[in-house]
């Protein structure tokens, strides 16, 4: 407990009526997701900086319905986005749902207020299907890097995972079942998924592995599949690829093939989503192959337009 020591960096109110880190421990550490534990505790501690700065000598336990929503003031005079707003609250929402299960408190304080009505939308852009074949065609699989790349960037077109289950990926997450070789992993919200391996990513993976082997690269349960080729800080080549080397990926080889805007490694998500809508797949097992649970976030994905022969006008 004692890296729990510091948890808001600072006291608010010396005679708090709860052992304070040892609650912020247990609801932080409660979430699988290192994701959401950071974002979790960005937004808390947030939230107890304006509280020692707005009401000195005051705890958690004190907050009512009015600090709530003279916290929501200050993030919008803050230019917070509304989106962010309500996120931070969610945040809040479901630490005080928490201190009530600790029947450390009896209502919500959160729970009354309101959040803004957003209409649910993901701003990134995604690729035809020529474009994802182009853009796969442009790499260069003679160099290490290359074969990298090819096999990073054929799995997320082909699983529509996210850039954390691709890059924590480690050799303990393959298998095989029914035949098929899969990859294991969590996904948001700790779901547990199997899916199968195209062939085409089976045939850049173990090219890519086999010029991990020639390199002398540990290849043991624990170790990263994917990790640098090189590193000029440390030399460690170890560990996960970060989302910026990710998305330095796509975007070298989306300009190569003349793609600009707002292209990220989630672009690949996006892709695959409309990929599959487009051949007519249930939005249903579309939004349970990518993992989401709630199908309109699997909607808000999907940057195509219903093609003319597919409206349901026709079938009436």
């Amino acid at each position: 407990m004692s890296s729990v020591q510091n948890f808001s960096g600072f006291e608010i109110g010396k005679f708090a009526e709860f052992d304070r880190n040892k609650i912020y421990y247990g609801f932080i550490h409660n979430f699988s997701s290192r994701h959401t534990r950071d974002a979790y505790t960005r937004d808390l501690r947030k939230f107890l900086l304006f509280l020692k700065e707005r009401f000195r000598m005051f705890n958690e336990l004190k907050v009512e319905h009015s600090h709530a929503v003279a916290f929501k003031d200050h993030l919008l005079k803050e230019n917070y986005s509304q989106r962010s707003v309500n996120r931070t609250l969610a945040t809040l929402w479901s630490f005080y749902d928490y201190l009530m299960d600790m029947n450390l408190l009896e209502k919500n304080p959160i729970a009354r207020v309101k959040r803004f009505r957003i209409a649910k939308e993901v701003k990134t852009q995604d690729l035809t299907d020529e474009q994802v074949v182009d853009l796969l065609n442009a790499i260069d699989t003679q160099t290490g890097p290359g074969k990298l790349h090819k096999a990073i960037l054929h799995l997320f077109f082909t699983t529509g995972m996210r850039h954390r289950e691709v890059s924590e990926l480690k050799f303990k997450n393959l298998g095989e079942e029914n035949g098929f070789t899969v990859v294991r992993y969590k996904a948001k919200g700790a779901q547990e998924m199997v899916t199968p391996m195209n062939p085409k990513v089976e045939a850049a993976l173990g090219d890519y592995l086999r010029w991990c082997e020639a390199q002398n690269y540990s290849m043991r349960p624990e170790d990263y599949i994917f990790r640098p080729t090189r590193n000029a800080l440390d030399g460690n080549l170890n560990k996960a690829l970060d989302p910026k080397s990710l998305n330095y990926i796509i975007k070298r080889y989306a300009k190569k093939i003349g793609v600009t805007g707002n292209i990220t490694i989630h672009s690949a998500r996006a892709t695959v989503i409309g990929m599959l809508l487009d051949k007519g797949h249930p939005l249903e097992r579309v939004a349970d192959f990518v993992g989401h649970k709630d199908i309109s976030m699997t909607k808000a994905y999907n940057k195509r337009r219903l093609k003319i022969h597919q409206s349901l006008s026709l079938d009436l």
